[in-house]
């Protein structure tokens, strides 16, 4: 039985399973919950990978219970990066049972369905795992360390479904968020297998388990099987929308450019030995999910059939020329530029996450050969209808760019849209020339959270010693310029932002509405004012953040 004295540690709390862990057990003992992704205050920063750092972190807190949750879930990125896959999915494993090994600590480790080849329509703990995938192979690598451990609890889950709109990077999300967009048909695969698991029944299974000291090898999942087809078809209906939506039996072929990690074609569980022990937590999947829906605001308050997103990214078309902020932010790069003496005609410029290319077409007028990638097709559909050249859909986590190639590379608030910020990282700083910079802006604090990031399709908001970790670890640019902007509207935004929350106001659909003919040259002369005095200061906090990275010589 757990006791309040006692301590615990959650590696990869940040995520979806992690939030519901860490609501279960956090009056239980002292909890200790760690992410590489700080998106809530109570969680400190370890990478699983970096032995050294596990190992400090181990001594310092000294647990006497491991529930470790942190993986790369990302089948994709997972292939296209092994090494990575392995260094976290399975070293990382042992970086932890190192310790539990040595002091005979309680340790949690969750597998997935994944670890099964799919020849079999239901799969039991007795079943042979063979996986297929970069993924599957990588946490079956850690399984096999867990179970060498005397008290280990491994327990293999499914299709994840929890976290609500913030933290759900699942399925049940991106089916939401298609919705949200607008979509009255969307193609979903009727040829893949699985079932569903609920994050808030699991996280009181891993309590039992761990109070009754129940070691071993278990599934976790929601009871019955399905189909992705027949998970969204319930999905629909339970979200009771105002408009007919249809959801069209596609194959898996469909989708093959895109997620192309090889997936078993059943990866259905059951949940033999839970059963055996008496231990009932689980319930049919159609009542969790049901549950799940009405549990969260999915901010499907005001929709019709143009959709929330699709009127912000119009909107977002619109303002991108005139709004104060855009205006103001293209100006900083432009100081920055011209403080580096980077010639127009000499100085290659990557827009990494461009948006419609506007500014991919003002720095072309200004001379300067220019080119843009977006992971919208909507966005870059737009913009080359309005005439913009060199823009393009980015194709996967690799950009279509020789190595070297560009003196400026231009992240404008981009990498607060991407799950995994490492791969856009190492791509900026492999496109880029010796001695050329990386500008990146991002939107500080957590605790500004609003509506305006959630249609913006926002993962997360930054602080400052976050954001350089961060650049820390997937490259070796090194940092030329830090500091916050946006500084002096911060206390008013900030005012808006919480009173819009507690006083749970949906009135618009984001910060750009905000604005009008008469405050648009007001703020326009308070942000002008703040660049001039961003040449000379830097500013200890703002609504966002500007870094600028140099590879290999340093910024003058």
């Amino acid at each position: 039985m757990i006791d309040k004295k006692e301590i615990l540690l959650i590696t990869g709390c940040g995520g979806m399973l992690g939030e519901a862990v860490y609501q279960r057990l956090q009056n239980r003992c002292k909890v200790y919950a760690t992410d590489i992704n700080l998106n809530e205050p109570w969680l400190e920063r370890l990478d699983v990978a970096d032995r050294r750092e596990v190992q400090n972190y181990l001594n310092k807190v000294r647990p006497d219970y491991i529930v470790h949750l942190a993986a790369l879930t990302d089948m994709e990125y997972c292939e296209l990066n092994p090494e990575r896959a392995y260094a976290v999915n399975e070293l990382g494993v042992g970086n932890l049972a190192e310790y539990a090994s040595q002091k005979n600590t309680p340790f949690v480790y969750i597998s997935t369905a994944g670890v099964f080849d799919g020849a079999k329509d239901f799969y039991n703990e007795n079943d042979a795992p063979n996986p297929q995938s970069v993924y599957g192979k990588s946490k079956y690598g850690g399984e096999l360390i867990a179970r060498r451990l005397n008290k280990s609890i491994m327990i293999r889950a499914g299709w994840m479904m929890g976290g609500g709109p913030r933290k759900d990077k699942k399925f049940i999300n991106k089916i939401i968020k298609q919705l949200r967009a607008g979509a009255d048909e969307i193609a979903v695969v009727d040829d893949k297998l699985g079932t569903p698991c609920y994050t808030y029944d699991l996280a009181k299974i891993i309590e039992y388990l761990l109070d009754h000291e129940t070691y071993g090898l278990y599934h976790g999942v929601c009871d019955g099987g399905a189909s992705r087809y027949e998970v969204a078809e319930f999905l629909v209906k339970e979200l009771n929308l105002d408009r007919p939506v249809k959801i069209r039996r596609v194959s898996s072929d469909h989708f093959r450019e895109s997620y192309f990690a090889p997936r078993p074609a059943s990866e259905k569980l059951i949940n033999s030995r839970l059963k055996e022990k008496g231990i009932n937590f689980t319930r049919d999947w159609k009542e969790c999910l049901k549950e799940y829906v009405g549990k969260f605001d999915w901010n499907l308050w005001d929709l019709n059939t143009s959709g929330m997103e699709r009127s912000f990214y119009k909107n977002y078309f619109q303002v991108e020329k005139g709004h104060w902020l855009m205006r103001g932010r293209r100006g900083i790069v432009e100081d920055i530029l011209a403080k580096l003496n980077y010639q127009p005609k000499a100085t290659r410029i990557l827009d990494f996450g461009c948006g419609s290319g506007y500014f991919v077409s003002e720095l072309a007028k200004i001379g300067y050969p220019s080119f843009g990638v977006d992971v919208s097709s909507e966005a870059i559909q737009y913009g080359q209808r309005q005439g913009i050249q060199n823009i393009e859909v980015l194709d996967g986590h690799r950009l279509n760019f020789p190595d070297n190639h560009f003196q400026a590379v231009l992240m404008l608030d981009f990498l607060g849209h991407l799950e995994d910020e490492t791969w856009a990282l190492k791509e900026a700083q492999r496109v880029l020339a010796p001695g050329g910079v990386a500008i990146i802006m991002v939107p500080a604090f957590q605790f500004l959270w609003g509506i305006h990031d959630e249609v913006a399709h926002h993962f997360r908001r930054y602080t400052m010693p976050q954001l350089l970790e961060r650049v820390r670890h997937a490259s070796k640019l090194s940092v030329a310029r830090k500091t916050y902007f946006n500084t002096l509207l911060f206390f008013p935004i900030a005012a808006v932002r919480l009173l819009t929350r507690w006083l749970k106001i949906r009135n618009r659909e984001s910060d750009f509405e905000i604005n009008n003919g008469l405050t648009d040259p007001i703020f326009s002369r308070i942000f002008s004012l703040e660049r001039q005095l961003l040449r000379r200061v830097s500013f200890p906090f703002g609504v966002s953040i500007l870094l600028v990275l140099q590879k290999q010589k340093s910024y003058e």
